[in-house]
């Protein structure tokens, strides 16, 4: 286990004089936050440490293409003298679980006269005593501490960190973590040793007519070495330039939102979906026009009809008295004559007598009635049906107009909504031009990719010539003979290591994929957002499984969700590699929002290691994520630059 003790830093960067910080923890206090606004001071603070663990290999932020010498006297402070000395002394302890020991690294430099050729000197103590076997092998020595391979997983930028969720840039990582778990880098190191040995015992005894044709294809082999090298360390540069300007495409697209810019886009299409609503109007005012231009306003005066109908009726009846009246009349006279005739009953006939009177006032009565209708009842049949499917229809198109202004009122709201295209002109632009350089990026990558398959093609070609051209000479002598069994020899030991490197990395890389899921589900706290994670044995990429065990891209998550994925592989790595190392994390919350910013406060960083720094804007661990941190943070500081005395200082306190 490693746990920082304190770092002095003199005239480095913005750093004027010295400046001691004591960065010991205490077993259950494992924080040590730094507080600083931008350009103050913290990523400087990052850049010394690495530098002074790992000088010309650190990943310092603002090196870029510069050579080692001309960095380290771009570091020297501007407002100290040029003679004076740049200096970083870190402190720390080394415990086992048998001992534990102190060391302390000072690497010193002066400005050269020719900067390039400016050059620093480390030094190393032990326990108090100087050591100078490790101080002239420091650079492999730091390797027994803290690994080079992993520092990524334990020094990184919390804002870039979401590139790493993607599955090409997270398998370079993967692999370095995975091989230094099982310690790969141990037989890859043989595998070199068994080529050299191989090569030498395949050179032995050459005819001197060989000679120059092997000398020839070396020469090949290491010109074409030189390509491979190149395009590698060109690709790795691409891929970071293309990691940084998706940062920014991120960040221009926010601010596209922001301004509404993403609209005009759909400018055409709102104006389009208003004409289409308009027409769908005067469509539905049509047919209401044509609707109510029918019987529809009849349904306005439904009593007055009822009277009409039942005015026509009383008519009908009153013409069917008028016509039947007369004949009425002479039939029930021959009836009374009749009965007269037949000696009928004095009373019997005096009952019917009466009936035929209230039957004839009835019909005088209705042959009085006023005839003003003079229209058939049946007229009226089906009137009231009519109606009513009448109203419902109307019904429908009233509210299938309230629907059309509704929808007409949102889509006039988004137009009146989308900015002036000269005003984001400026935004859309930018956006534009680093789309193109992201996708120019890509072309490049894949440009070199396509000549580095070529040169490893070559490379494989020229190794197989540089094998026949050494086994073309006689095999009779006993030399040759051993030479060429122990060539055979190499050969399948190299092929059993692949085997067993191959098998090694199948048998444990369920491990790191456990470890990823578990620290990516502690960190969201969705159940259901992934299932799990795969690692693939042979190119390291790794795949999110949904519920169903299905390959999920990781688009599918939101840029938080990516960023916290991102952390979740740093820190099952950490945790796979077996190395108890401290974590510094500069801009610790980076973009995400309140509740993925939550997830980390209290799920990651009082966990992410024995000893944990965080390097924090004001705008991060601040009021409630800053009171949830407070319990396991050991000690505080500010980061802040004083004009007056053209410094940036640490002092203790947060904010």
């Amino acid at each position: 286990m490693i746990i920082l003790n304190s770092l002095t830093i003199q005239n480095f960067g913005i750093y004027k004089g010295t400046h001691t910080i004591d960065l010991t923890v205490a077993k259950n206090k494992p924080v040590i936050l730094f507080g600083g606004l931008n350009g103050g001071g913290k990523t400087t603070f990052l850049d010394a440490l690495q530098l002074v663990l790992y000088g010309k290999h650190a990943k310092c932020s603002n090196r870029g293409n510069l050579s080692y010498g001309a960095y380290l006297a771009s570091t020297l402070n501007r407002y100290v003298d040029p003679s004076e000395s740049v200096i970083l002394d870190l402190t720390f302890s080394h415990i086992t679980d048998t001992e534990e020991q102190t060391f302390s690294v000072r690497r010193e430099w002066k400005l050269a006269k020719q900067a390039e050729l400016s050059k620093d000197k480390v030094s190393v103590t032990c326990n108090g005593q100087h050591d100078q076997y490790i101080s002239e092998h420091w650079d492999e020595f730091v390797n027994e501490f803290i690994p080079m391979s992993l520092s990524d997983l334990f020094f990184f930028d919390g804002e870039k960190i979401e590139n790493l969720a993607h599955p090409d840039r997270s398998k370079e990582l993967i692999k370095t973590g995975i091989e230094s778990l099982l310690g790969l880098d141990l037989l890859t190191q043989l595998h070199l040793n068994l080529n050299n040995i191989e090569k030498k015992r395949k050179s032995e005894n050459l005819d001197t007519a060989v000679i120059q044709k092997v000398e020839t294809c070396e020469a090949e082999i290491e010109a074409n070495n030189e390509i491979i090298e190149k395009l590698s360390v060109d690709i790795a540069k691409l891929r970071k330039q293309q990691g940084n300007v998706n940062v920014d495409i991120n960040k221009t697209r926010q601010k596209v939102r922001e301004s509404g810019a993403h609209l005009i886009e759909e400018r055409d299409h709102i104006r389009f979906e208003l004409g289409a609503i308009a027409q769908q109007l005067k469509d539905n005012q049509q047919q209401r026009v044509k609707l109510d231009s029918g019987i529809g306003p009849l349904g306005l005066i439904t009593p007055l009809l009822k009277q009409t109908q039942l005015q026509a009726k009383l008519e009908e009846r009153a013409a069917e008295a008028n016509a039947l009246n007369t004949a009425i009349a002479n039939y029930e006279a021959t009836l009374l004559k009749s009965l007269d005739a037949n000696g009928f009953a004095g009373d019997a006939k005096a009952i019917l007598q009466t009936t035929m009177a209230t039957m004839s006032n009835e019909r005088d009565g209705l042959t009085k009635v006023q005839t003003y209708i003079d229209l058939p009842s049946n007229i009226f049949n089906g009137l009231d049906e009519k109606l009513a499917l009448d109203k419902k229809e109307r019904e429908q198109l009233i509210k299938q107009r309230d629907l059309l202004l509704e929808k007409k009122a949102l889509f006039e709201k988004k137009e009146e909504s989308i900015p002036d295209y000269e005003t984001v002109k400026h935004i859309l632009t930018e956006l534009a031009q680093l789309e193109a350089e992201f996708k120019n990026a890509q072309t490049l990558i894949q440009i070199k990719t396509t000549e580095l398959e070529q040169a490893q093609a070559k490379h494989a070609v020229l190794n197989q010539r540089y094998t026949n051209l050494l086994t073309q000479q006689s095999k009779d002598t006993f030399e040759q003979k051993r030479s060429l069994q122990v060539v055979e020899h190499i050969g399948k030991l190299k092929q059993t290591m692949e085997g067993f490197a191959k098998s090694l990395i199948k048998e444990n890389i369920a491990l790191l994929e456990n470890k990823i899921t578990e620290k990516f589900a502690a960190l969201t706290r969705k159940a259901n957002l992934i299932n799990g994670v795969t690692v693939c044995p042979n190119s390291f990429s790794l795949s999110l499984l949904s519920q169903t065990n299905e390959v999920l891209s990781p688009s599918r998550l939101s840029a938080g969700e990516r960023q916290l994925l991102a952390i979740a592989i740093l820190w099952g790595l950490s945790e796979a590699s077996g190395k108890e190392l401290p974590t510094v994390i500069d801009t610790p919350l980076g973009r995400l929002d309140g509740k993925h910013r939550t997830r980390l406060i209290e799920n990651y960083f009082p966990f992410a290691g024995k000893q944990v720094l965080l390097l924090s804007t004001d705008e991060e661990i601040a009021g409630e994520y800053y009171s949830k941190l407070k319990p396991a943070i050991n000690r505080e500081y500010h980061i802040s630059y004083n004009e007056q005395d053209t410094t940036s200082t640490i002092s203790e306190g947060y904010f």
